[in-house]
């Protein structure tokens, strides 16, 4: 593993968390869903929507980190992903809406799109490696 600081791993992880409620925020505009149906069973595109959009910023924020394989990518990938689900239980065990969130397929799709980003990436090395020149 390259030298990469422990805060701009965490500090990505927590851009991709206020990413996420920013694009819930405005997917229940566009949707026009009360904010007690986060997000809506019927509106299960929403969650593919969020997952591609967040699986775009961690493949962007994993290219940023330069990472040297597909095994460092997918690493970045699930801390970020634990990471918001993590700050997720933070602020919804509070407020009595753990069920409300867990509850549905969206959000599960957000973690893996958060996880499987990175790896859409494939690292300078392992192209390199794959195309030897003679």
């Amino acid at each position: 593993m390259p030298k990469t600081s422990y805060l701009k791993i965490f500090g990505f992880g927590f851009l991709l968390f206020i990413i996420t409620m920013v694009l819930i925020f405005i997917m229940s505009l566009v949707t026009g869903t009360e904010d007690t149906e986060y997000p809506p069973a019927k509106f299960l595109w929403v969650g593919v929507v969020i997952a591609m959009l967040l699986a775009a910023c961690s493949l962007w924020f994993s290219r940023r980190l330069h990472s040297a394989s597909i095994k460092q990518s997918l690493t970045y990938g699930i801390i970020w992903a634990v990471m918001v689900a993590v700050i997720l239980l933070i602020i919804a065990i509070p407020n009595q809406t753990a069920g409300k969130v867990f509850g549905h397929l969206g959000t599960y799709l957000i973690f893996i799109g958060v996880a499987v980003g990175p790896v859409l990436f494939k690292p300078k090395s392992a192209i390199q490696n794959s195309n030897p020149t003679t």
